[in-house]
């Protein structure tokens, strides 16, 4: 596939998801709308967009962490050990 079919389709999908999210605010679709904006930072070539791209991850990972359920101290434990943090 080409760059500038997967920048199209990735532009698509953060317009659908963006829509999505205005009904439910799920911090899931706020977390995938991010590292999309993420892929397209890492894809881009032109300096403005990288930093436009990064900022909106940024943006939208913030708003990630603002509606996500804070983990339980048991929850914290059984995943650091899973991922040997």
């Amino acid at each position: 596939m080409q760059y500038d079919k997967k920048h199209d389709l990735l532009i698509s999908a953060i317009d659908y998801l963006k829509v999505q999210y205005a009904m439910g605010q799920s911090p899931c679709l706020a977390l995938v709308i991010s590292r999309h904006y993420r892929l397209l930072a890492e894809s881009s070539v032109e300096s403005s967009n990288k930093t436009n791209y990064v900022n909106q991850a940024s943006s939208w990972f913030g708003c990630y962490l603002k509606k996500a359920k804070p983990l339980s101290e048991a929850e914290m434990h059984i995943y650091s050990g899973v991922y040997g943090a």
